[in-house]
């Protein structure tokens, strides 16, 4: 298991094939942008050549999309309908891809068809011993078999602030160890799991939800609302690799 530095992307080599995992691009975004009254072109294009020269550095051969892959609810907008199957299209012709469903993700199936890629359900899934979950819903029950279990949804990022008050925000990585009484007793069995990756968002526009104490973000999905990670040990990366400390001390 890579992460790949300065890039919001996990490299799992472990598996029967090269498998890439992303999550929340949230194609589709700049229609939202555009009823605010600022106009930008559709990023589709600009997303897909970020993902394509991902597959080319680390030549996977399967690409695992964490939810959230389009961005308008309820409705799939003119922007998502003009350029997202066209996406999805394009991507096919280099990899495997697999798309589990995000809240934002409505109608989704609509915009792969004629593609090759494989929808999956809010709940994820599992290979091996990664299970995959966009984060807004529980996992499944195959999640005790898993040793991992990555997500999305949260956007997790930290504000940096200096002492004459200009401030930054920039996305980073969560990894935290299960709570093992709170898994149990969610699952009702001993589970396998031992940690939790949640995954920056891939989409440029969106810094993120800053998790410093201070800012009052909390964690989103019902995995870490309930306490399923424990928050003492969880460790926070930026893209670049840098540990900038445990959650609890942010």
């Amino acid at each position: 298991m890579k992460f790949l530095n300065e890039k919001p992307a996990l490299l799992l080599d472990e598996l029967e094939k090269r498998t890439l995992v992303i999550s929340d691009l949230h194609l589709g975004m700049e229609y939202e942008i555009y009823r605010k009254g600022i106009s930008i072109p559709p990023r589709a294009e600009k997303q897909k050549k970020r993902i394509l020269q991902l597959i080319g550095d680390t030549e996977a051969e399967r690409l695992i999309m964490l939810g959230d892959v389009k961005h308008n609810v309820p409705r799939i907008s003119i922007s998502e309908k003009e350029n997202i199957p066209d996406f999805f299209k394009d991507l096919c012709k280099e990899v495997e891809v697999e798309a589990i469903k995000g809240n934002h993700d409505g109608g989704i199936e609509k915009l792969t068809e004629g593609s090759c890629v494989k929808v999956k359900e809010t709940d994820g899934m599992r290979r091996d011993k990664f299970y995959f979950n966009h984060g807004q819903s529980w996992p499944g029950e195959e999640l005790t078999g898993a040793k991992i279990l990555i997500r999305g949804h949260s956007h997790p990022a930290v504000k940096f602030k200096d002492d004459l008050g200009f401030s930054s925000t920039v996305p980073c990585w969560i990894r935290g160890p299960i709570n093992k009484e709170k898994m149990g007793k969610k699952y009702g069995e001993e589970a396998d799991t031992v940690e939790i990756i949640t995954v920056p968002t891939f989409n440029q526009l969106i810094t993120g939800m800053p998790i410093n104490k201070e800012e009052g973000h909390r964690l989103l999905g019902p995995v870490l609302e309930n306490g399923l990670m424990n928050m003492e040990e969880s460790r926070v990366y930026l893209l670049d690799g840098t540990f900038i400390g445990k959650l609890e001390d942010l």
